[in-house]
């Protein structure tokens, strides 16, 4: 068995150095280490399982133009669960967003900080993907996290009353501030279409957009500073009216392995009730696995 599966993949390595076209797979063989070697005269690959060791080698004519391309990811990826026809079906998690927050349309005496607003999002911490070969294109339908900051560090403090509303006023003058923020915790259901660009100057090039619904479940607004005396004073309270869903647009390039940026608009109002702070999101930044 082994022999007769080694030389059939023998012959998948010579019509895939040669041919245009790759060779389709004609038998699997479980329980066989593979050990493939290349070097710029040819191939080298060696076979064992429980019988013993089968090696071949496959020398390049001179002057063939061979061309090798490895492709890596840390998204975490199955093997495809099914496959129908051309298209293969696989559960993949990924996605992971470290960006700055804009506090788009808030007031500009708020003074949110983009700089220290932050969010961090676990877009696809599972997802099904549908993906087609032929084009190099697919869509995926998963769940994720994400945490939003909105931050100000220039003397406003968020204060909410006991209807959720949130407003903002200057802290007390006999007072050093630190900080005053709003956090926003979402369930995201992101639908993402996807396409993988051929390009050999930049081989690992792809795109993702899509709508990503999200489930704002928990909100909280947090003030930190000094008293007089010097000793730390933080007031917290959960009792913020915050839009329970929302809709999210996004968007992202990946340039190197799994490495990309992204960009994230959500244009509804994030807080309710809260006429002194009606603002959107918009968010950029760096996303990993994908």
């Amino acid at each position: 068995m082994l022999r007769k599966t080694f030389s059939i993949l023998c012959a998948a390595i010579a019509a895939g150095a040669y041919a245009a076209a790759p060779a389709d797979t004609v038998m699997s063989a479980t329980n066989v280490d593979v050990i493939i070697s290349e070097t710029p005269s040819g191939l080298h690959v060696e076979a064992t399982d429980n019988n013993g060791t089968i090696t071949c080698d496959e020398v390049y004519p001179a002057g063939t133009t061979v061309r090798s391309t490895q492709r890596r990811t840390t998204m975490f990826r199955t093997n495809a669960l099914w496959t129908t026809g051309k298209v293969e079906w696989d559960i993949v998690s990924g996605n992971i967003l470290f960006g700055a927050v804009n506090a788009s349309g808030a007031p500009a005496e708020a003074d949110f900080e983009m700089g220290r607003s932050f969010e961090i999002s676990w877009l696809n911490a599972v997802a099904v993907t549908c993906n087609i070969k032929s084009i190099r294109s697919g869509i995926s339908a998963g769940v994720g996290l994400s945490w939003r900051n909105y931050r100000t560090t220039t003397g406003m403090q968020l204060l909410t009353d006991d209807n959720g509303s949130v407003s903002y006023a200057p802290f007390a003058q006999d007072v050093t501030p630190r900080y005053s923020r709003l956090k926003v915790f979402s369930l995201s259901f992101p639908v993402l279409f996807y396409h993988n660009f051929n390009i050999r100057s930049i081989p690992h090039l792809g795109v993702q957009f899509g709508p990503v619904l999200n489930w704002n479940s928990h909100a909280s607004v947090s003030s930190k500073w000094y008293a007089p005396d010097g000793s730390k004073q933080h007031v917290s309270t959960n009792c913020v009216d915050v839009r329970h869903f929302s809709v999210d647009l996004f968007a992202a390039v990946r340039v190197f392995s799994s490495l990309g940026v992204y960009v994230r608009y959500s244009p509804q109002s994030v807080l309710l009730n809260s006429p002194d702070l009606d603002f959107s999101t918009f968010s950029t930044g760096i996303a990993l696995g994908f």
